[in-house]
């Protein structure tokens, strides 16, 4: 019987690699699910931006859902990276490059390090002075962009 291959074979990875298919970038990202990190977005090697987040999703099969780094939350979508090096060779250490073309994402997870105060601390409602407020809503909840026309009894 011919077996035909349609995705390359899994790759073996110790600690540290370079991954470029869907499934290895999900698996390598997982364990910052649901934790703070550290980020910095390079262009071209400069700085743009760094701050803290709280990883809230890692996807790879939802082609409209965008990568998203904040103070409040990080979505990642790995459709958005055309590879993601990693290193988890030191223990409770985790360091990741993810790039797009000229841009690279820096993340850093470091176990016991105590987060800035700036940095988000996660509840489904938080009030954190008068700094910001975060309420989570399902996707759904957010409008789309097929517009409804209006029915005749919403006009008034």
């Amino acid at each position: 019987m011919d077996h035909e291959q349609h995705d390359r074979a899994p790759g073996l990875f110790v600690n540290r690699g370079l991954v470029v298919g869907r499934a290895d970038k999900a698996n390598v990202l997982r364990p910052l699910l649901h934790q703070t990190v550290s980020y910095r977005h390079l262009r071209d090697g400069e700085q743009i931006v760094r701050g803290h987040g709280w990883v809230e999703e890692v996807l790879g099969d939802d082609p409209e859902v965008s990568s998203i780094f904040t103070p409040l939350t990080i979505t990642i979508n790995v459709d958005a990276f055309e590879s993601i090096e990693f290193d988890l060779s030191e223990p409770g250490n985790l360091r990741y490059v993810l790039r797009s073309g000229a841009d690279a994402v820096e993340i850093e997870y470091q176990a016991g390090t105590q987060a800035p105060d700036s940095a988000p601390v996660k509840s489904w409602l938080e009030y954190r002075g008068e700094q910001y407020v975060q309420i989570e809503l399902p996707t759904g909840a957010w409008p789309t962009t097929i517009d409804e026309k209006p029915r005749s009894n919403d006009i008034g």
